[in-house]
């Protein structure tokens, strides 16, 4: 009561009544409110039901919403519809063995089975039926809709290895259409700064391996086909000082190391402080060995190694058919068409730069015609500033065959041919090994890659990347650096180019080598033993990548810019738990982070694995 007597305390000019008056009054009050509320309502009905032209029919209104709903609802269906074919389409593009190599448009029904569609007039239909299903009640009758599907290749895929399709989809339901298209490519293997088919049997420790880009390992059985269940991979990092400066995986996302092995097939282990066993750490230490302070995904799909082709034989070519003597072939007449084609053996590839800025690239290679008993030097200089390409060839008597890559003896011009209005797309292909693959492996590749064209304010105007590959089964020796230009830090050697630079610059020049197999091997051309050396290159081995000598050679470092991708990881040196370098290189591996998007020319792409670059709702169709 105390609350009721105080709000009367504030009312004292006003006399109070009694309750039962005070309850009256208010019963009254909404009496009368509702009163005014009824009538406010009846005169309401009133009005909607009137027959006066101005206000429109009830009846006829509410059918022109309930038509505008449905027509929302069939436009709607129309665009789902469409989406569900894109979905399907990237399906369909995932399971197929080899991306389409179709040059035109094409239904991919009339490709493969598409879910059991039927091919119309250039397009793959699809029928849905929406009835219900034997587990769903029987509602009002519903009218099926369809899905029209075509594939655009393009042009680049005549010679480019990684396919780009644009891709439409088109629903249809009650009389409306909606159409999608998206863009799509496959990812290229260059994406790695690390890649194994199967699992690698030596031991990642800290000090002597470190991860800067996205890491995969199948670990596959002799078959190729399925995980090795037998297979580990054993992972020592030491906790001893800064725990930053000891992570194997510095790559911060979260595909920092992905396998189709499970998480038990993975030992790892830490070394302590004091003592000197190892011991498996628990999950809370994940964040001692990468920066993505998660764990590996673990049991993911397998990502098959690309089988044989000839899409980089196909992007030196062109439309060209291959030259069947020793010596060199550029398709085109007048104008450079395509790549760079090579027959034979190549005891010995030096690149060099010249010209502004050292954008000017010179492959300079010798080659053995044992049917004119002659040794052959053909030097290669592109100019992307001038847009010309230059190739000499000359000729050097050697009857005995002697392995002989100094410029010793007399070199007589036998022809000069010069290409305007352009260079080169970029790939040399090798039918035949690089350098030596007997005795002491001598020759072999190395020197430097020309930069990129840029403005005056340092702007890439154009960017320069080649390719040098060979046929799958055969080999290539690495005898010397090989270095963007303009990270050299070291020239004392011109046989062997270093660089302490661990990242490529934005006017960098990229190189890609793709071979059977590659090695470093023991010595440059000049005799010196290797055991520092730097390559700027991703590299991958169609079999192994390794050194030569792995055990006995002396200790040095291997200083790699770029990816490392293999079938069966390759053996460099040997080292004590700790890190400590025994024989062979030391690897210091740094991924170029331009690859990801921007690969070298024509590297080999990843199947069944493809990039969205953009999708959007289409007017018309492209075809």
């Amino acid at each position: 009561m105390t609350p009721f007597l105080k709000y009367n305390r504030t009312r004292r000019s006003k006399p109070t009544k009694p309750r039962q008056e005070q309850g009256m009054a208010m019963v009254g009050m909404l009496l009368v409110l509702l009163g005014v509320t009824s009538m406010v309502i009846i005169g309401g009905m009133k009005q909607l039901g009137s027959t006066d032209t101005n206000n429109g029919s009830l009846s006829e209104e509410s059918h022109n919403q309930i038509s505008l709903t449905l027509q929302r609802g069939n436009r709607y269906q129309a665009e789902t519809l469409s989406a569900t074919g894109i979905r399907l389409a990237i399906q369909w593009l995932v399971q197929q063995s080899a991306a389409p190599t179709n040059t035109t448009a094409f239904a991919p029904s009339s490709i493969s089975n598409f879910f059991g569609a039927t091919t119309d007039t250039g397009w793959t239909k699809l029928t849905f039926s929406q009835s219900p299903t034997v587990n769903q009640l029987s509602g009002p009758v519903q009218i099926n809709g369809d899905v029209y599907v075509k594939f655009y290749p393009y042009a680049s895929n005549n010679t480019g290895a990684r396919k780009m399709y644009a891709i439409e989809s088109r629903g249809e339901y009650m009389g409306y259409s909606f159409l999608s298209r998206i863009f799509v490519r496959q990812n290229s293997f260059s994406r790695y700064a690390y890649f194994s088919d199967t699992c690698p049997t030596s031991w990642w420790v800290t000090g002597l391996t470190r991860f800067q880009g996205p890491v995969h390992i199948n670990g596959v059985d002799t078959t190729g086909t399925a995980v090795d269940p037998a297979a580990t991979l054993s992972i020592i990092w030491s906790s001893i000082g800064s725990v930053t400066a000891t992570r194997l995986f510095t790559y911060t996302e979260s595909d920092y190391f992905t396998t189709a092995m499970a998480s038990s097939q993975l030992k790892w282990y830490r070394k302590k402080l004091s003592g000197t066993n190892l011991e498996k750490p628990s999950s809370s230490t994940w964040t001692d060995v990468t920066s993505a302070a998660v764990a590996p995904q673990t049991n993911i799909p397998l990502i098959p190694m690309p089988a044989a082709n000839t899409n980089q034989l196909t992007a030196a070519l062109g439309t060209a058919t291959a030259i069947t003597t020793v010596g060199v072939q550029v398709p085109g007449v007048g104008t450079p068409s395509a790549g760079i084609y090579i027959n034979g053996d190549i005891r010995d590839i030096n690149l060099s730069t010249s010209g502004t800025g050292n954008t000017t690239q010179i492959v300079t290679l010798i080659q053995y015609n044992a049917t004119t008993q002659k040794d052959v030097r053909t030097t290669i200089t592109m100019n992307p500033v001038t847009n010309t390409t230059v190739v000499k060839v000359e000729n050097r008597t050697n009857t005995t065959n002697t392995w002989n890559i100094a410029s010793t003896g007399t070199w007589t011009t036998a022809s000069t041919t010069n290409y305007t209005g352009g260079v080169t797309n970029g790939v040399i292909y090798v039918n035949g090994n690089i350098g030596e693959q007997t005795g002491t492996r001598r020759g072999g590749i190395a020197g430097s890659v020309a930069n990129a064209v840029t403005d005056a304010g340092g702007v890439v105007t154009r960017p320069w990347g080649m390719l040098i590959a060979t046929e799958q089964t055969k080999s290539v020796n690495i005898n010397g650096g090989i270095v963007y230009q303009n990270l050299i830090s070291d020239s004392t050697n011109a046989n062997n180019l270093l660089s302490t630079s661990a990242a490529a610059l934005t006017n960098s020049g990229m190189l890609g080598l793709v071979a059977g197999n590659m090695q470093l091997v023991d010595s440059d051309d000049g005799g010196t033993a290797l055991t520092n050396i730097s390559v700027h290159a991703v590299c991958m081995a169609y079999s192994t990548f390794n050194a030569t000598n792995p055990t006995t050679r002396a200790a040095g470092a291997f200083n790699l810019i770029g990816g490392y991708i293999v079938k069966t990881n390759g053996t460099f040196g040997t080292a004590l738990p700790n890190g400590t370098v025994e024989n062979g290189f030391l690897m210091n591996r740094n991924f170029d982070q331009r690859v990801t998007d921007s690969p070298p020319p024509s590297f080999p792409a990843v199947e069944k694995n493809y990039q969205i670059m953009s999708y959007q709702r289409a007017v018309t169709s492209l075809g």
